[in-house]
Parts: C-alpha cells; structure tokens; sequence
C-alpha cells in the first residue's frame, strides 16, 4: 500500500496543482523535487520517502503530517509489516494520544514532556501518578548511569521519603527551624 502517494495525490488534486506545481512547491520548501519524483510517488514506482520529505510534503500540502501516513478513512493499517491495527488507534498512537495495544500506557507517556500530555478523565491522582512516574524513570535513569545498583537506589528512595515526611510533620507542627 502506498498510502503517501496515493493520499499525496488526492491532497494535489484537491489543491487544483499538478505534480510539477507540487514539485516546485517541494523545492521552494528545501526538498529537491520536480513533476517526475511527484509522479514515481504517487504510481507507487516511489516506494517510500525520507522524513524530511514527509514533513515537508506535508508543509507543502497543508495537512499534518499524520494525515499523508495513515488514511483518515479508517479500516485497517500496519505501522511495521507483522502488525495491524484499527487506523483510528494507528493515528492516536503517531499524535502521541494513545499507546498501540499491549504497551504500558505509562511508560508510553513519560516520553511526553512535562505538560504536554492530559487527559481530562483521568482521576487527579492518576495525573499526578504519570508525573512522578517521569520524572522515577528519569532519576533510575541517571541512577543507572551513576552505576548505582536497584538496592542503592530504594534504600535512597526511602531516606529521602522518611526525611520528606519530618520535614511536612515539622511544617504542619509550626516546629522550630
């Protein structure tokens, strides 16, 4: 299946453009392109394209780039060639929305940064949950790094729990500084 060129060529007709109008388009954008590249895309003689093309194809298009990628008409889609999934959840997983089917959701978001992912209903706990699970995974990420071993680590996690805990107890005390 060769959804970029077939959703290339539909996006140009749409825009009233032929390949050689978008091929110039594509090389005002930086991308060395002309009507034969445009054309070998969209017969599928082009199986495929760098990223830089993508997104620039995308530019030149005025889509996001996911809307070249995975066809908004739905039915089924293969991110690699021994999966498939419902293109719905394909297109949910490239925006960085959902995870595909059978990953840890929280790993899958700790890549997020800090306050570009939410989800509205997910409990106030749950949110803060995703948070500190970033921010654990960066710190046994450095621990890793320091050669710190798991045991290391805990028994650091819980010192500083115990220390965080005198120090609220002392606060809510009004005890002396």
């Amino acid at each position: 299946m060769n959804t970029i060129g077939e959703r290339s060529r539909r996006l140009r007709r749409l825009k009233d453009w032929t390949a050689a109008e978008l091929g110039e388009r594509m090389a005002s954008l930086g991308i060395p392109w002309d009507r034969s590249i445009v054309a070998n895309l969209e017969n599928g003689r082009r199986k495929s394209v760098s990223v830089s093309e993508w997104l620039a194809l995308a530019v030149a298009l005025d889509v996001a780039p996911v809307h070249l990628l995975v066809p908004p008409e739905g039915g089924r889609y293969r991110p690699t060639p021994k999966l498939e999934y419902d293109a719905g959840t394909v297109r949910a997983w490239i925006r960085g929305e959902e995870p595909l089917p059978g990953v840890d959701p929280r790993t899958f978001r700790v890549e997020a940064p800090e306050g570009e992912w939410s989800d509205p209903d997910l409990p106030e706990q749950a949110q803060s949950e995703n948070g500190a699970t970033r921010h654990l995974l960066a710190g046994i990420e450095q621990a890793r790094a320091a050669g710190l071993t798991e045991e290391q680590v805990v028994n650091w996690v819980r010192g500083a729990w115990r220390l965080s805990d005198a120090f609220e107890k002392g606060a809510e005390g009004g005890g002396e500084r």
